[in-house]
Order: C-alpha cells, then sequence, then structure tokens
C-alpha cells in the first residue's frame, strides 16, 4: 500500500527543482573577486584607454614590409602611443606594435598580425561588392572610395541575422602551444596545461546566427567638416552584437560569444571584435579598421564610451569584479583560454534604393521607415526589406577566416550571404506566430469538448486509450509551462504570450479532467488484469510447490520396524449444518434448492492448496486500494521536469544528436494514435473518437510543426528539414488509415489471435451448421421442415401477409393478390391458404434450391430495439454451383453485410446501430438482461 506521503514528498521535490532552476543569483560579484586582481585591471584598462587616445593611424602596423626586424618591447621602452608623435618617419621603420594586451609583439612571436593587410582588404571587397559605383573610383588599397559611396541602407542594425560561413585557413599556423600565456596576460591566473583553446573552428563549413543590438541613445560621434556634414564615414555609434557559430565537423554544438564594436551607419559598416584577459580588442578596434577615415571617427567614439564605463567602474563600490567588454557568454568556463575574433559586417543595399537618384531623398525616406517601425503610427510602409549582410570574421590568435557565402564567389543557390529582419518586425512576426499558435490550441479544445459529449457514458469513456488521452495533456501541459517562462521576460510579446498561456491552461485542464474520468472507469479492468497476474504467479507457484513435493515422495528406504506409539486418534470432523433453503422473491423453490444443494456440494470438496485451512490465522496481503488520480497526476509533472532538464542539456550537444533528439521526441509525440490502436485491438473496439475529431486533432498538432519545419525565417531561426516533417505526416496518415481499416474490417484485422485474448465478436458469420440451429441467433434457427422455429424468421403480421399472397398468385394473379391483400377476415384467410397449400410448398421448394446454388440465404427477423425488419445473411455448408460460401463470407460484399447486424453472447441479434446506441448506456442485453462484453 502506498504511504499516504508520497504526494507530499512528490510536491516536495518539484518545488526544490523549480527552486534551482528559476532563483536568482543573490552573490556579491565583488565578494568573488580579490581587491588586488580588481586594481590591476583597472590601471590595465586605463592605460589601454590612454594608448588608444594618443595613437594615430598607421601606429600599428605589424605586417608592414621591413628589411629589419625590431627588437622585442622591454620595460625600458617607451610606449607606443609616443612612437611616430611628430615624427613621421617612424613609421617607415617597420613593424609596429601598440602598448595594448595582444596587440604587443612578445617572447620573439606574437599573435598572426601577418593576414592584417589580408583582412583589411576582404572588408574592402565586401563592402565594393555591395556598391558596385565605388569599385570604379580608385584601386583596392586605396581609401577614396569611402566618400564616393551613396547610402541605401538601414541606420539601425538591430535585428537578427543568419546564415552559411566557409573556413579559410590564415598565411601562417598558430597552434595553441605557441602562445605564452603568462607572458602575455600576467595579470591572469592560467592552468598549467591549457590543452585545445575554445571557440576554435576546425570545420570548413558551418552556420551561424547573429542578433545585434544598436542602441541609438548610447555612444554617437558625427565628425564635421566645416560646419557641414562629411559625407563617408563620419557617423560612428556604438554597436553589439551576440554570435552563435555552429561547426558542422566538431563534436561540440555551436560555440556563443558577444563583440563590441562600432556601426558606420552612412556606408552600413559594422567592426567587431571580442575582449578577454588576453586580448583588449575593444581598445585595438579602431586600428584595424579598412581605412583612416573609419580609424577617426572610431577613436573618438571609443574614447568618449570607454572612458564612460572605466569612470563609472572607478565609482562603483564593485570596481572591476570583471571584463565589462568580456565576450563569455554567462558562465562559460569549460575552456581557459579561447579564440578572439574579429568581424567585419557590411549591410546590403536595400531593395529599393535603384528607384531613388537623390541620396538625400533615399536617406530620408529610410529613416521615416525606421521611424515608423519603432513608433508604428498606421502609416502604410508596404512590404519592410530584410535585414541581409555579408560578413568576413578573423582569429587572430588561431589564424583562421570564416566567410559568409553568397554572390560573387558563391551562386544564390548556396546562400545569400546574411539574411534577417529587423527586431521591429521579429516581435512584429512573432506576435503573429503567437497569436496564430493560440488559435490552434483553442481549436484543439473545441474539438475536445465536442469529443466529450460524445464519450459521456461509461461504455463509450472505455474505449478510449489513456495513453492517447495523456500524451496530449503532456504535451499542453509542456506548451503551458514554456509560455509561463516565456511570459516572465517577455516585454512586447506579453499580451500575445499571456494567449497562448491562457489557450494551454484551459486545454490542459480539460484533457486532465477527462483523463481523471477515464482512469476512474478503467479502473474495474485494472483489478481484472492484476487479479489475473496474481492467479499467474500463484498457480506458477503452485506448480513448483507441486514439482518439489513430488520429487519428495519417493519411495522410502527399507527401514526396521518401530515399536508402535500409542497416540490418540484425532476427533472426527464437525458436520457441516445444513444451509437454510432461502425462497426467492419469485417462488421457485425447486432452483433454491438446487442452489443450497450446490453449495452443499462444493462444501464437501477438498480445500485448495492456497485456501486457508481451519486454525490457519487470515493472509495478511489484503487487495491493495486503487491508485488515486493525483499519483497520476504527480507522475506527469515529474516526466515534465525531466524532459525539460534533458531539453535544456540537449542544446549543448552537436548539431545532429540535437536534431536526432528533436526528431525522436516528435515521432513520439505524433504516435498518439498508436496506443488507441493497441485499445482498439485488445478491447476488440471499433472505433472509440469520431472521425472529425482525429482528423481535426492531426492537422492541428501538425501546424506547429509545419511551421518550425518548413519555414527558414521561423522565431526560432530552426533549420528547416522538410524530409523529416513529411516522414511525420505519413507517420500520422498511417495511423489513421488503421483506426480506419479497425472500423470497416474489424479491430483485430491482421493480428495474431494469440496476440491478444479472446473477445466476442458482435459481426459473426452465420451459418446453418446443423438442423437445430443452436449456433445461430435466436430467431432464424431452421427445423427439420424448412422454416424457423420462431415465427418462421419474422413476425407473425408479415408471415400472414406473405401467405396471403402466395394463395391469392397461385388463384387468380397478381390482381387477384392485390385486392386479397386488402382484406383482413380470418375466414378468407383460411380459404385462400387451403387453396393454395400445394402452391406454397412448391414456391418453397423452389426457393430453398435458389438458396442452395446461391451459397447464402437471407433470412428475416424483428429488431427487439425498432420492431423494425432485419435481414440477416446466413451462410450454407455446401459448396453450391455459384462458388463457395466462404468466399462470399470473406469478400468485401460480405464484410458490409455483417455490418449490418449484431449478435450477442445469449444468441439475440438486433441492428448495428440500435444496439451500439443501447450500448452507450448499458452493457445488459434489452432482451434478457445478460452482461455484454464492451465494444
Amino acid at each position: 500500500m502506498p504511504s499516504q506521503n508520497s504526494d507530499v514528498r512528490a510536491l516536495l521535490i518539484v518545488l526544490i527543482l523549480l527552486w534551482i532552476f528559476f532563483s536568482p543569483e543573490s552573490s556579491d560579484p565583488a565578494s568573488l573577486t580579490p581587491p588586488e586582481i580588481a586594481h590591476a585591471r583597472e590601471a590595465r584598462f586605463q592605460g589601454a584607454l590612454d594608448v588608444l587616445n594618443t595613437t594615430r593611424w598607421g601606429d600599428f602596423a605589424p605586417d608592414a614590409p621591413s628589411s629589419t626586424s625590431p627588437r622585442p618591447p622591454t620595460e625600458t621602452d617607451e610606449p607606443a602611443g609616443e612612437i611616430g608623435k611628430g615624427n613621421g618617419d617612424n613609421h617607415e621603420q617597420g613593424l609596429r606594435f601598440l602598448n595594448i594586451t595582444g596587440f604587443s609583439q612578445l617572447d620573439g612571436k606574437g599573435y598572426a598580425w601577418e593576414d592584417l593587410g589580408r583582412f583589411r582588404n576582404r572588408c574592402r571587397e565586401w563592402s565594393r561588392n555591395a556598391f558596385p559605383s565605388a569599385a570604379t573610383v580608385g584601386p583596392l588599397d586605396d581609401d577614396s572610395w569611402e566618400p564616393s559611396m551613396v547610402g541605401g541602407t538601414w541606420k539601425n542594425a538591430t535585428g537578427t541575422l543568419h546564415g552559411t560561413w566557409v573556413r579559410r585557413p590564415g598565411t601562417v599556423v598558430r597552434q595553441a602551444a605557441e602562445y605564452n600565456l603568462s607572458a602575455i596576460a600576467p595579470g591572469a591566473t592560467w592552468p598549467s596545461s591549457l590543452g585545445e583553446w575554445g571557440r576554435n573552428i576546425t570545420g570548413d563549413h558551418g552556420k551561424i546566427e547573429l542578433r545585434i543590438d544598436e542602441d541609438e541613445g548610447d555612444g554617437v560621434y558625427e565628425e564635421k567638416v566645416e560646419g557641414k556634414t562629411s559625407r563617408g564615414a563620419s557617423l560612428a555609434r556604438e554597436i553589439q552584437a551576440v554570435a552563435t557559430i555552429q561547426d558542422d565537423a566538431s563534436e561540440a554544438s555551436s560555440w556563443s560569444l558577444l563583440l563590441h564594436g562600432v556601426h558606420w551607419p552612412r556606408q552600413g559598416a559594422i567592426l567587431l571584435t571580442t575582449s578577454s584577459e588576453k586580448f583588449d580588442g575593444i581598445f585595438g578596434l579602431p586600428h584595424l579598421a579598412p581605412g583612416p577615415s573609419f580609424f577617426h571617427t572610431g577613436q573618438h567614439l571609443l574614447n568618449e564610451t570607454l572612458g564612460k564605463i572605466i569612470q563609472a567602474r572607478k565609482k562603483s563600490k564593485y570596481g572591476f569584479p570583471g571584463n565589462p567588454w568580456g565576450s563569455r557568454m554567462e558562465d562559460d568556463d569549460s575552456f581557459p583560454a579561447q579564440c578572439e575574433y574579429v568581424m567585419y559586417l557590411q549591410l546590403q543595399p536595400l531593395e529599393f534604393s535603384r528607384r531613388y537618384e537623390s541620396p538625400q531623398l533615399l536617406e530620408s525616406y529610410i529613416e521615416e521607415l525606421e521611424r515608423e517601425l519603432r513608433h508604428p503610427t498606421g502609416a502604410p510602409i508596404g512590404r519592410i526589406p530584410d535585414l541581409r549582410a555579408s560578413m568576413v570574421a578573423w582569429s587572430p590568435d588561431c589564424s583562421f577566416f570564416l566567410e559568409s557565402k553568397g554572390p560573387p564567389e558563391f551562386p544564390s543557390v548556396d546562400g545569400e550571404h546574411l539574411v534577417g529582419m529587423k527586431e521591429a518586425m521579429f516581435t512584429y512576426t512573432a506576435k503573429e506566430w503567437l497569436i496564430a499558435f493560440a488559435a490552434v490550441m483553442l481549436g484543439q479544445i473545441w474539438l475536445f469538448k465536442e469529443q466529450m459529449k460524445q464519450s459521456n457514458t461509461p461504455s463509450t469513456t472505455g474505449r478510449v486509450s489513456f495513453w492517447t488521452i495523456g500524451t496530449m495533456l503532456f504535451a499542453d501541459g509542456m506548451i503551458f509551462v514554456t509560455a509561463c517562462a516565456w511570459s516572465l521576460n517577455a516585454t512586447i510579446t506579453l499580451l500575445p504570450c499571456l494567449l497562448v498561456t491562457f489557450a494551454a491552461f484551459i486545454s490542459m485542464f480539460i484533457e486532465g479532467a477527462f483523463l481523471s474520468e477515464v482512469w476512474k472507469i478503467q479502473e474495474p479492468e485494472r483489478r481484472i488484469r492484476e487479479r489475473e497476474r496474481e492467479q499467474a504467479a500463484a498457480a506458477a507457484a503452485n506448480r513448483n510447490a507441486s514439482s518439489s513435493s513430488t520429487a519428495s515422495t519417493a519411495p522410502p528406504p527399507i527401514t526396521q520396524p518401530q515399536p508402535p506409539t500409542t497416540q490418540p486418534a484425532p476427533p472426527p470432523p464437525p458436520s457441516q449444518p445444513r444451509q437454510p433453503i432461502i425462497v426467492p422473491s419469485d417462488g421457485d423453490i425447486d432452483e433454491a434448492e438446487q442452489l443450497n444443494n450446490l453449495l452443499s456440494g462444493a462444501s464437501a470438496l477438498p480445500l485448495p492448496a492456497t485456501a486457508r485451512q481451519p486454525g490457519q490465522p487470515a493472509p495478511t496481503n489484503e487487495p491493495r486500494p486503487p491508485t488515486p488520480f493525483s499519483t497520476i497526476t504527480g507522475r506527469f509533472v515529474l516526466a515534465g521536469l525531466f524532459l525539460l532538464f534533458i531539453s535544456a542539456v540537449a542544446t549543448s550537444w552537436p548539431s545532429h544528436i540535437r536534431s536526432f533528439y528533436v526528431n525522436t521526441l516528435s515521432f513520439l509525440y505524433l504516435s498518439l494514435w498508436t496506443p488507441q490502436i493497441i485499445r482498439n485491438a485488445q478491447r476488440n473496439s471499433r472505433q472509440a473518437f469520431s472521425w472529425r475529431f482525429m482528423i481535426g486533432q492531426s492537422l492541428l498538432r501538425l501546424l506547429p510543426f509545419a511551421y518550425f519545419f518548413l519555414r527558414e525565417d521561423n522565431v526560432l531561426l530552426a533549420d528547416p528539414d522538410p524530409f523529416a516533417f513529411l516522414v511525420l505526416v505519413a507517420w500520422v496518415w498511417i495511423q489513421l488509415w488503421v483506426i480506419c481499416a479497425q472500423s470497416i474490417l474489424g479491430p483485430r484485422f491482421g493480428v495474431p489471435k494469440g496476440w491478444v485474448r479472446e473477445a466476442w465478436d458482435y459481426h459473426p458469420v452465420l451459418r446453418d451448421d446443423d438442423l437445430e440451429g443452436v449456433s445461430l441467433p435466436i430467431g432464424l434457427a431452421r427445423t427439420g421442415t424448412g422454416l424457423s422455429s420462431s415465427s418462421s424468421s419474422s413476425s407473425p403480421t408479415e408471415e400472414r401477409v406473405r401467405e396471403r399472397a402466395w394463395s391469392v398468385v397461385s388463384l387468380g394473379g397478381p390482381a387477384a393478390a392485390a385486392a386479397a391483400a386488402a382484406e383482413t377476415g380470418e375466414g378468407s384467410a383460411a380459404v385462400a391458404t387451403g387453396s393454395a397449400g400445394g402452391t406454397r410448398n412448391r414456391e418453397r421448394e423452389k426457393e430453398k434450391e435458389r438458396e442452395k446454388q446461391k451459397g447464402v440465404t437471407m433470412r428475416s427477423v424483428d429488431c427487439a430495439i425498432c420492431r423494425e425488419l432485419l435481414e440477416v445473411p446466413v451462410f450454407n455448408n455446401n459448396k453450391g454451383s455459384g462458388g463457395s460460401s466462404d468466399s462470399a463470407a470473406s469478400g468485401i460484399t460480405g464484410v458490409f453485410a455483417r455490418k449490418a447486424y449484431m449478435v450477442t453472447p445469449c444468441r439475440h441479434i438486433f441492428h448495428t446501430n440500435c444496439l451500439e446506441g443501447w450500448m452507450k448506456y448499458r452493457l445488459q442485453c434489452p432482451i434478457c438482461r445478460e452482461e455484454l462484453p464492451p465494444l
């Protein structure tokens, strides 16, 4: 017997798991960082900002051609910012580095800065591919193309981009073991053996997802020339992005990194970089720009924004517990050292840019369009263009390039670089699909409510599979939990999220109530199965005990006779008192005496081995009480939490394993009709749900899969998989066809008999086995003379009409038959019957001969429910000239003919619709009140 506190323990476990998952971080970040490390980090950031303030374009040239290599810097060297101040000749003296972590030359070999020129050239190429008119202005390494470029891109790049990339190796090869990180970043603590670095892309291709965030209220710098706005890269704005890079050839699922940088809106150019303890990329970012105009505006912008952050951290009580521009996402400490990235994005011009000849008019229209997206007023703006960009990313320490796939190097079918949508359009699309999903949930609720009206009796509810409804309830419960979690963090999409939450809650509540009724009604079936298992176990134990006792009853060895011992003889068993005769209410004393004799005889029989002997203590194993539905609910909740935990862990799995996991869950979820098919075969039930419910639920539950498996720009940016969706649709279609076959051909059609227990067939093949007709239903059996023994297989009224018609036809033809049919006197009927006796017998003999030739006889009987005529085909055992009766019974015509009638175990026959309607409310025969097996 389960403990009464089992529900309390399950609830406690659920509360603990919820507290672990949703408890906020309350630890003090400053308490995790020693003060000396925070002060050292503050001094390092302030020194890097001073270097950025004092340097000029060209002070960082690690790839400049030189005949002599400079000596490594020492502690007595001047800061890099002092090099070249007022002395332009120093710019031609060879390699030049900066006194910034990651930008200096240490140990005779630093980062792979030999590819810096290659990276800048690739940036210019992507920009000129986006604006072909700028390619004719000057050579590739000339900076004159910047002011000549025409606008036509989004001024605010906030949005989501996704696409594919290819990997290009760097000019030089760099290995993790070649770096002395203790010398590059002495302020950090590095383990003795680093091994491989994180974020190291080794595959040839993969996918990337970018979420760009650009707040116009933050840092903005605009450079003016003689009081006028300058063209080109004169306007710079602070920007950041989260990149998720997926390597198809790596075992890791994906790498996520946070990048900070500068956006030049008038040219649509974005330069981003990572920062860490071994690479202060944000302080050296202007020196990585493709030209001097980018350098000047980026330098002024970063001097202002970085200085504000450093001053604010100095005034804060926490100081510098971490890097404000760090690239690690959350607590990604799986790798102590990770590859750094420098990323250049070139926004593509909008589709309607060619229709505007004036750049000022085009720029004004784009500003109005973005203003309408941020603050909608209802103005007609038409179709919103997509957000498109080309990408080139370079890792200076791991020495490789990542480039987006698209024209002109790749055809359009292989990719269109990075494609996405603005944040305003993304949220608007998310709202639309959330409302559509809520409508799908409400449609499921309506179908379920209509089905509950049809399954409102114990007989119809008993046909329903518990696990089919349980699968629907479990899925809707997971949707409810997910929608609740999304609503906690949703701002713009809060109302659609609440609508989905409400629809999922109502669906879960209705399905849970119906599942509770199914569980309660099917409790006797579970008890019977449990009793059968116990009986089988007891029988097996008895067999084992009997076999062991047989082995122990071997003839004993011959021994010396023992002297007789005087033992008292056991007393004779007490005589059983005669059971009193209880006269029933109907006064049938004979039946009462038979019952009494039966009981007396049963008491005289020997007790079975498992029976309790007199004086033996009563067994302690009482029957277990039924399992309450609350326990089942707790199991569902624990299973849901376990699935949520596994799904959260699955986000870090490789892409192919994660895809297999999602497809497996989808396949199991859409197998919701399989338990119903199994129950139909076990219970011998043809159909438990209406076709409207099954088809509607299948379509509505497939619609979300169609959105995520077929649409590329879905809200989750999931990879489409049309083949997997076709497999899911085919699987649901097959299940529905199996249920259709069970409804037409029988629930156990094609199922071996040994797989399921015996069940009563309400649509048997009726055969004329013998003269008595004991196997035929009551009312259809023939006697030796030829007609049925009970009213000649029809009602008396019908028999009189048929006899009168035969007699009149034999005497006066069809006209006389019609006239005689209108008469109702008994004397005339008797006269007609007497005069037509010979003709009637001859007609019946001819009819019997025709039945023998066909192998089937149509017999009639009145249905006791509707009192209407029921014609039933009875197949003969003989084989006539027309073919075998077995083939006729098993053919399509015979199958559909048997659907018209139902035969009960008590040999009563009814219309199928009549008896099914009766059995919806009571599982008793309408005639003899005998218990009927369920449909």
